[in-house]
């Protein structure tokens, strides 16, 4: 495998880092795994079956889940991509690498040293230096080379690169078992911030440009005549500038859907229900179409509208949200101040068809609808599904509430 160059992308599998020129890009496991069997069968059309199979063998994931990782692929990938979409669809069949990927990046008149590959050998680390010399027809060249005062000054700085670099990879990843392909095992996450807990009460902070409001549960929904047909809702749900408009309506509990237990900490894959903590606000809750309610009309691009209600999981999945992130793998421990996705477990059945609910998500202004002029709010939320091209369409981040609980 060794490394590999696509424009101008450098793939290390051993390391399994992707570089684009000097700048590291960050990708989850999966996303590395994804990409490196691109470069693999780079040419070749893969179909959506293949690709599952190789990727997630072991875990049973809808189509959705590879047109997601795609998404953030292209994404990463846009970086460096000078407009090329290195990961091209084939419609009805799947998808094809297209970059010409190469096993070395040098042209014949350049000169490799040597290459340091710092490997882990169970728990001793050692360094192997591999011979990546190039041979030239003028052994002169290297009589010069190794004559030259140069040579001397660069064996020192390799020798103290080598030295520096062995530390902190000694440092940072310990001697633990290897656990994926041979490589050192990546330690548990550390932060100062405070860990986010089952159990916890946080606030909900979007992150659309300029924006910056807060999650918010508001008025009853059996209030408003606009939305009488239905009736198993409790409140609105919007954003807002401020953290906790009024008592604990921007606070939201995180309660386990799977039944682990309160203390233990939030990780990036966890389902959960999350509560209001306003008195007797209830449970967010995905609630069906935008279409079939006449206020959204000019929202028929999010997939539902979002509510509480009494019932921590109303219908099926309703009231379940998984936590996503862009980049942290799956068991990834959240932390304050950590931005997260937010994804519905609803599957919408419309006329026998069904779809995905999707990520939590804002659109549009509080103000843009008549029927909430009695609420001083900043973004509607809903939820939107994602296409193959598709970023995740919003990114919260989750805080520590300084709500007292005490008061509901």
């Amino acid at each position: 495998m060794g490394v590999r160059y696509f424009g101008k992308f450098r793939l290390d599998a051993g390391e399994r880092q992707l570089w684009c020129e000097n700048e590291q890009i960050a990708l989850t496991p999966k996303q590395f795994d994804l990409l490196e069997y691109f470069v693999d069968n780079a040419g070749r059309t893969t179909k959506k079956s293949e690709l599952l199979d190789a990727i997630w063998a072991d875990t049973f994931v809808e189509e959705t889940t590879l047109a997601r990782n795609i998404s953030w692929l292209r994404d990463k990938l846009a970086v460096g991509s000078d407009g090329q979409t290195f990961i091209q669809t084939v419609p009805k069949v799947g998808y094809r690498f297209t970059a010409d990927v190469r096993e070395s990046c040098f042209t014949e008149t350049d000169l490799i040293i040597e290459e340091q590959v710092v490997q882990q050998v169970r728990t001793q680390e050692t360094i192997t230096i591999s011979d990546a010399r190039k041979e030239t027809t003028a052994s002169s060249s290297w009589i010069r080379l190794f004559a030259s005062p140069w040579f001397a000054v660069v064996s020192l700085l390799l020798i103290a690169c080598v030295g520096s670099g062995f530390a902190i990879y000694s440092n940072y990843y310990g001697g633990g078992n290897n656990s994926m392909r041979g490589i050192a095992s990546v330690p548990p996450r550390q932060s100062n911030n405070a860990p986010i807990k089952i159990g916890s009460v946080v606030n909900l902070q979007n992150r659309y440009p300029n924006d910056g409001s807060y999650l918010d549960a508001w008025g009853a929904v059996w209030s408003k005549p606009e939305f009488k047909q239905i009736p198993t809702e409790t409140m609105f749900v919007s954003t807002h500038n401020e953290p906790n408009r009024e008592n604990g309506s921007g606070s939201w509990e995180i309660v386990s859907a799977t039944a682990k237990n309160v203390g233990e900490q939030l990780v990036v894959g966890d389902r959960v229900h999350i509560r209001n903590m306003q008195p007797n606000a209830g449970y967010l809750d995905a609630c069906g179409w935008t279409e079939h309610l006449p206020v959204f009309e000019k929202f028929l691009d999010q997939s539902g509208a979002v509510f509480t209600t009494r019932s921590p999981n109303r219908d099926n999945g309703t009231g379940i949200w998984i936590i996503r992130s862009a980049t942290m793998a799956e068991g990834t421990p959240i932390f304050e101040g950590d931005n997260i996705a937010i994804e519905s477990s609803y599957y919408i059945n419309d006329r026998g068809t069904n779809r995905v609910s999707g990520f939590l998500n804002v659109a549009g202004k509080v103000a843009d609808i008549p029927a909430f002029s009695d609420y001083q709010g900043s973004k509607l939320v809903f939820t939107k599904n994602i296409s193959f091209d598709q970023p995740i369409p919003d990114i919260w981040t989750i805080l520590v509430s300084r709500f007292n609980s005490n008061e509901k």
